[in-house]
């Protein structure tokens, strides 16, 4: 009877100690846990920080999904711009758009133009049509982001 009740008292030593390790092992990652929360998150992480994650992500895909941002479209355009250009209409369909304007009366720094559009880190611009008419160029441009 007493080596039962010694080798029960060991069984129970012996979980005593894997639990206490396994608390401390818990306690552990939930400290390292907290602390990416934080990194991301900053210092007031609220009660439910899993689910901050979740909504601040479906923010950042729902601009993803949404397409070309028009005015950063117009802002890509007009940085390298000169006083000859004028952008008669900018049609957004999704992730593509198209841009229709006219060149002129100044023609020669329309290659210029084009160039530096292609040249741009945002957007990929490509010319699809270009018409020469009376006093300039009238032209049609793609554009998609990269």
């Amino acid at each position: 009877m007493v080596w039962l009740c010694v080798i029960c008292g060991l069984f129970v030593a012996g979980q005593t100690v894997r639990y206490g390790l396994y608390q401390a092992q818990l306690s552990e990652i939930r400290e390292q846990t907290d602390a990416l929360y934080v990194s991301v998150l900053g210092p007031d992480i609220g009660q439910s920080p899993f689910g901050r994650l979740q909504f601040e992500h479906g923010k950042l895909a729902a601009g993803r999904r949404i397409g070309l941002d028009p005015l950063s479209v117009l802002a890509a355009l007009s940085r390298p711009a000169v006083e000859s250009l004028r952008l008669e209409g900018l049609s957004i369909t999704g992730r593509t758009g198209r841009v229709r304007g006219f060149f002129g009366p100044a023609v020669d720094g329309f290659d210029g133009y084009v160039k530096a559009l292609a040249a741009d880190g945002q957007f990929h611009f490509a010319l699809e049509r270009r018409e020469d008419v009376f006093g300039g160029i009238e032209f049609s441009l793609t554009v998609e982001p990269l």
